[in-house]
């Protein structure tokens, strides 16, 4: 079989990999180990699902504040696994089966098979069938880290793929890793009834890497807190007794617990491709190591996504993917605007941003200016409970440097007009509808 262009992976960077090659040729090869695989983690047992969960743990808090509204209301029983089950009904199973009509209606061409191996520049082998290409982009996607000591077992060790798996939620639940998954289950199982919820992270506060500013951290964590979430910051796991069901932390304190979700991290799958084998060099983590427009260091291999040491992120990967076979047909080096790259969390509030953090302004000495707003002025904020701030980093001049914004519901949007604006004065120009949340963005 010879193909143009052979992708690795069908998830977030492969599926788009293949929707942009549909320009250059019809001779696209997409391989992954099974049908269910299509759509990649993100849609599987990563965001998508996540993100259902926080539907359901909003529309808990919204029914506990009926009486604000004058309506009488009350929660019935929450079932995790009811959500896990209306979201693989409802959500992924018709996307996937979209994804697969879409690729048969354009005669992509689709193998399935968890022995993948890289032979050459231009050949691999895919379940014992040798397959010619021109071009290859690996997009393998990632899985789960783990801890020494502490690996799934899909019983009392979870990460953030097993965890999908259960049946009933556990009563005490010690989540590990307070990063950008461990802050977004810790709120939403929570809400869907796991009555403790401890949440230990090794850094000295949560999303230790995500580039926000302390103060909206802090309010994250604060929010948490109010809820009954447990945390402990600068604090790690030092032993793990499963059959007592008990967990010693690095200070001494000893919880008891049902179960231990890892959010630690993910690493690359890179492992047993046989790319290093065919020159394509990787990192001591297993990322693959690429050149300007996402090239190897085998000229005909390209990479995108979580195989990258770039942002973890489904859209970034799409972006990455896009350009990579963009680059390939070509020949051109085009890269990510990676400080163009918004990237949100979604826990308790929505905590977005985008461009430069303080510290990197402070660092590389670039002049600028904080503008600082909340929503206790705006109408629609109030009628809706909604609550947060918007904090703006700008040139003198008025370029948006970067942003930082949190709300509950509205981040998504303040972020993106932020971004469109990429200057506070064409803000000012412009006539928000009233009553929004958005029209917060006319006091900057």
């Amino acid at each position: 079989m010879e193909f143009d262009l052979v992708v690795l992976g069908c998830g977030s960077a492969g599926t788009e990999a293949v929707k942009e090659a549909l320009r250059y040729t019809k001779r696209i090869l997409c391989v992954d180990r099974s049908p269910e695989a299509v759509g990649g983690t993100c849609l599987n047992r990563g965001c998508v699902p996540a993100k259902f969960l926080r539907k359901g743990a909003l529309l808990s808090e919204e029914v506990k504040r009926a009486s604000f509204y004058g309506l009488s209301a009350s929660l019935g029983e929450t079932s995790f696994a009811g959500a896990v089950d209306s979201v693989r009904r409802s959500v992924i199973t018709p996307i996937r089966e979209g994804l697969l009509k879409f690729f048969k209606a354009k005669g992509v061409k689709l193998l399935f098979s968890p022995q993948v191996r890289v032979l050459g520049p231009n050949l691999l082998e895919v379940g014992g069938k040798r397959v010619s290409f021109r071009f290859l982009l690996v997009a393998t996607g990632s899985s789960p880290s783990a801890l020494p000591g502490l690996v799934s077992d899909g019983r009392f060790v979870l990460d953030t793929d097993s965890l999908w798996d259960l049946t009933e939620l556990p009563r005490r639940l010690l989540i590990v890793g307070g990063g950008v998954s461990g802050v977004e289950f810790a709120y939403s199982l929570k809400l869907y009834g796991a009555e403790e919820v401890y949440l230990v992270e090794l850094e000295k506060g949560l999303l230790p890497t995500a580039g926000f500013p302390p103060d909206a951290v802090r309010r994250l964590e604060r929010a948490l807190k109010g809820l009954g979430v447990k945390v402990f910051t600068g604090r790690s796991v030092a032993e793990v007794d499963a059959a007592r069901r008990r967990v010693l932390l690095s200070d001494g304190t000893v919880l008891e617990v049902d179960a231990v979700l890892l959010t630690v991290g993910r690493r690359p799958n890179t492992s047993d491709l046989g790319l290093e084998e065919v020159g394509v060099e990787l990192d001591p983590k297993g990322f693959v190591k690429t050149k300007k427009g996402y090239r190897t260091s085998v000229e005909t291999i390209f990479a995108a996504g979580d195989v990258l040491p770039t942002p973890a992120l489904a859209h970034a990967a799409e972006g990455e993917a896009r350009l990579a076979v963009r680059n390939a047909f070509e020949n051109r080096f085009e890269e990510l605007d990676y400080d163009r790259l918004p990237s949100v969390v979604y826990s308790y509030y929505e905590l977005g941003r985008f461009g430069k953090t303080e510290t990197d302004l402070r660092r590389e000495k670039v002049p600028f200016e904080v503008k600082l707003l909340n929503f206790r002025s705006v109408a629609r904020a109030l009628a809706e409970g909604e609550e947060g701030l918007v904090k703006v980093y700008a040139s003198p001049e008025g370029r948006i440097l970067g942003a930082v914004v949190l709300s509950r519901k509205s981040t998504d949007s303040l972020l993106h007009l932020l971004l469109e604006a990429e200057n506070l004065g064409r803000l000012k120009g412009l006539v928000f509808a009233h009553p929004t949340v958005e029209e917060v963005l006319k006091n900057l």
